[in-house]
């Protein structure tokens, strides 16, 4: 770590670390100050001084490092363990319209994080916990609240832009049942379903301007 975390003047006074990684480690405060000299390994007597601070530094903080790792390691091993036991329930969150949510996503593994990282904003809240949410594309679709998790960045975009609106990925038509030929599916400005134009009754050839309302939403 010595060698890895230093800035060298050969590697233009980047580390090694940053070259593999494209980022500077994350390092606390203190222990940054230290390694942030640049080392010139061609002058032997910086690299020999360098190297018996380094050991000194690390000689210091890595049994409080590796302590934190213990402590941290049985946590996650207590938590695994209560989710594979099936006594965790995620604590229902209460939102008001206006609030900006994550969609939770399945997680392949364990330590995958759950939180989707599209943004949707709650229109308005049903009495059965269901939400309605809209995106900046302007579509309305509804969702548990068990499945959203809150936002809380501060410079998230409010604005409005129709102009956007795609029809995401594994929308099947409603008449059909086939997902594919998105480009030719209406998505409904009510229910958000997909249907294909060629599915329709009668077909329709031209994308419409504006809202779009399905045949079973204006029934």
């Amino acid at each position: 770590m010595g060698y890895r975390f230093s800035r060298q003047a050969f590697l233009a006074f980047f580390s090694p670390y940053f070259l593999l990684y494209g980022r500077d480690p994350d390092l606390p405060t203190s222990i940054r100050r230290e390694s942030s000299e640049v080392v010139n390994l061609d002058d032997l007597n910086m690299w020999v001084r360098v190297c018996s601070q380094r050991a000194e530094l690390f000689q210091r903080v890595m049994p409080a490092a590796f302590e934190n790792l213990a402590i941290a390691q049985h946590r996650d091993t207590l938590r695994y363990a209560t989710i594979r036991g099936g006594g965790y329930r995620p604590s229902i969150r209460r939102f008001h319209v206006g609030d900006y949510v994550y969609l939770q996503q399945t997680a392949r593994t364990t330590l995958d994080v759950t939180a989707g990282r599209t943004i949707l904003r709650v229109r308005e809240v049903l009495p059965s916990g269901v939400l309605l949410l809209e995106g900046r594309d302007g579509v309305v679709w509804k969702d548990h609240v068990r499945n959203c998790a809150p936002c809380h960045l501060p410079n998230v975009d409010g604005t409005m832009d129709p102009s956007l609106a795609i029809v995401r990925a594994g929308l099947r038509c409603m008449l059909c049942g086939s997902a594919g030929q998105a480009a030719r599916m209406l998505v409904c400005d009510r229910c958000s379903r997909g249907w294909h134009m060629l599915c329709l009754t009668p077909p329709i050839y031209v994308i419409p301007a504006g809202r779009w309302v399905c045949p079973r939403c204006t029934s």
